[in-house]
């Protein structure tokens, strides 16, 4: 297929006729297919597998819920004429193909020697998923983590790029001790079975992205209820991919903080909360 060329475009831009495919089915690829199947006549998306992790309870519910959604397993070849072909012989015919597949590190401007590679989208190595222990202080790296509360994640590291180069932190642990600590760090993911490719995913552990920055930074602690807030969240996108957006339902804990910064003034505590329980 030729390569494929880049198209701004919106939700209006389709027609009840068309049919669409998304390659790719996480947040973005999701975002995008239920927003289509309101007005596409077909949507289509691609899955790598159809296990859990691939394909989150919430999405299984909302392909349940439209008979104009439809999941895939494993493509084969996208055609010049609109067919994507699949490894099991069958086929559909794409009006329109959107690419939510993600992207790959490279950093074909830096000459580092070979000190600095990228394997399988392993960045590395890297201290701390920032700083590369031959080349630190003096070459950093802001934003290579995935699956990280971004503002605050990638604002930590910043900052303590920032503090170390302006002598404001205390430098770097020696090298040996910062390659040690990243090898460590590689060996401890694969023997947990995390592929390669995910060896900068921090899998939204809430705990180690506020260790990371009262730690390299100076950030304050987060305060139990916004913990539990971005836990809940991110458990509610599993779970009620479609809806959760509209029908988040405060804990209490949660509640009682929101209300205590002045947000919640005067509003009542929602229903409990049984959406899930009956989509299933």
């Amino acid at each position: 297929m030729n390569e494929p060329q880049e198209t701004v475009w919106s939700i209006s831009d389709f027609i009840p006729t068309t049919e669409v495919f998304v390659v790719g089915c996480h947040p973005s690829g999701t975002d995008i297919a239920l927003e289509l199947c309101t007005v596409a006549r077909e949507v289509h998306i691609s899955v790598k597998s159809m296990d859990a992790a691939a394909v989150v309870p919430g999405m299984r519910r909302a392909v349940s819920r439209h008979d104009n959604l439809h999941l895939h397993l494993q493509i084969d070849c996208l055609c010049e004429d609109g067919q994507v072909m699949f490894a099991d012989g069958s086929c559909v015919v794409a009006d329109s193909i959107i690419y939510c597949t993600g992207y790959d590190f490279s950093f074909p401007f830096l000459d580092t020697g070979g000190l600095v590679t990228v394997d399988d989208n392993r960045v590395g190595p890297l201290f701390e998923h920032t700083f590369p222990p031959s080349l630190a202080p003096s070459l950093s790296f802001v934003g290579v983590p995935r699956m990280v509360v971004v503002p605050r994640f990638y604002e930590a590291q910043a900052r303590w790029v920032a503090q170390v180069l302006s002598g404001r932190r205390p430098p770097l642990p020696p090298e040996e001790e910062m390659l040690r600590a990243a090898e460590y760090h590689h060996r401890a993911r694969e023997e947990a079975g995390v592929p390669r490719r995910q060896s900068h995913n921090i899998f939204f552990d809430v705990d180690y992205m506020d260790e990371f920055g009262a730690k390299h930074c100076g950030f304050p602690r987060l305060p139990e209820w916004k913990k539990e807030l971005l836990r809940s969240s991110v458990a509610r996108l599993h779970d009620a991919t479609e809806s959760y957006r509209d029908d988040y339902r405060d804990s209490g804990l949660v509640r009682e903080g929101l209300q205590a910064q002045g947000w919640l003034t005067g509003r009542p505590p929602p229903p409990p909360d049984t959406r899930v329980e009956n989509e299933s």
